[in-house]
């Protein structure tokens, strides 16, 4: 029988970890410990406890043997196929989607590889689901980063933040820029506030780097061939296109000089496939209360974040601060995480010579712990 499947999910695991530059060495970041697995174990978790049974991870050339024998250590029954990059050139993300692209024939779930999340991932997607969305993002509202402060000399690099407006009626994700693009003031375009009428702005969300897009958003990319990042290029993009409206036939058209048709927008791709126009019409469901407004206000594009409340647990090991405060909550976290309570602290290949060891630590693989020590 042949099987239908309604996502297929990626991985992406080829970041160098530029802001971790004294923590892994010659390690990956993707293969950084954090509790007894590495990170990228996480997200291959995250993805198995809702049900895929496969997903593709994007490595580094260079790191592809390495990561190989690290998740063959690691309790995992979802299929991965490692694809591996070129390791000597700077690809972005969205360059590695683009080298993936024929292998994808359904929508996508895009992860990132040093993401730790006890969020059940189901209600990303029932979201998009709902709303038969063009994009759902995820974000988390865990409010100030107290992973900010660290021992040592102070830590003088200012955090990326995002701007991020979302409608609280409906949770359309409706305005996404960085704020370093901003020196003052911020401008809400008029369109955006007098389309939705009860905007929310967030300026300290965490960015889960969790996506779930349709195929034709590959299509779209691959054919403008301009998109080196996902977040900082191709996301905006989408988001901003949705205040736009689709062109008239007679003004879509136009040809160079050799009579090659020229670039089409993202109105020829983001279609409506099959009867969704014409349930939607004959449906009296309408995401606005009292029906004030046409359903979805007539967007063939539309983008939604989910933000969970402020106890879940979120967090993206890509800098200093984040690895070491994802190692000191992992425990207290683990069941949640995973399910099931940790068994076993001590790896099997460690050497502990101690029994001075908290509770809430893990001792990881060819460690030594000597006598007369306390962790």
């Amino acid at each position: 029988m042949h099987k239908i499947l309604e996502f297929q999910a990626v991985v992406l695991a080829a970041g160098k970890g530029s802001r971790l530059p004294d923590v892994g060495g010659s390690v990956s970041k993707c293969l950084l410990p954090v509790g007894p697995y590495p990170v990228l174990w996480y997200s291959l978790n995250m993805l198995e406890k809702v049900g895929f049974q496969e997903t593709m991870i994007v490595v580094l050339d260079e790191d592809k043997s390495n990561i190989l024998n690290a998740l063959e250590n690691c309790p995992l029954k979802i299929k991965y196929e490692l694809i591996d990059i070129p390791s000597e050139e700077d690809w972005g993300t969205a360059n590695s989607l683009k080298y993936i692209s024929n292998r994808v024939t359904t929508d996508l779930v895009v992860v990132s590889g040093d993401l730790i999340t006890n969020i059940n991932l189901n209600e990303v997607l029932n979201l998009y689901r709902k709303h038969d969305a063009a994009l759902t993002t995820l974000f988390f509202n865990n409010g100030p980063e107290e992973w900010q402060k660290l021992p040592g000399l102070p830590n003088k690099t200012k955090p990326d933040r995002d701007l991020v407006c979302v409608d609280e009626e409906t949770q359309r994700l409706v305005f996404l820029a960085s704020a370093s693009d901003f020196e003052g003031n911020v401008s809400i375009p008029k369109l955006l506030v007098k389309k939705f009428e009860s905007i929310n702005m967030y300026s300290r969300l965490l960015d889960a780097h969790v996506y779930v897009m349709k195929k034709w958003i590959i299509n779209y990319f691959i054919d403008a061939d301009r998109f080196t990042s996902i977040k900082g290029e191709l996301i905006p993009l989408i988001v901003k296109k949705q205040l736009s409206k689709p062109k008239n036939p007679a003004e879509k058209k136009g040809t160079s000089e050799k009579n090659v048709e020229l670039f089409k927008d993202i109105f020829y791709y983001a279609v409506d496939q099959g009867y969704e126009s014409k349930i939607r019409q004959m449906s009296a469901y309408n995401d606005h209360k009292l029906g004030s407004k046409p359903v979805y206000c007539n967007d063939t594009l539309r983008c939604y974040a989910h933000i969970p409340d402020k106890n879940t647990f979120g967090i993206r090991v890509n800098t200093l601060s984040s690895f070491c405060l994802s190692n000191k909550k992992i425990i207290s976290q683990w069941k949640d995480l995973t399910g099931s309570p940790l068994t076993d602290r001590l790896h099997p290949n460690s050497e502990v010579k101690t029994k001075q060891i908290d509770e809430t630590c893990t001792v990881g693989e060819k460690s030594v712990v000597n006598e007369k020590t306390s962790i």
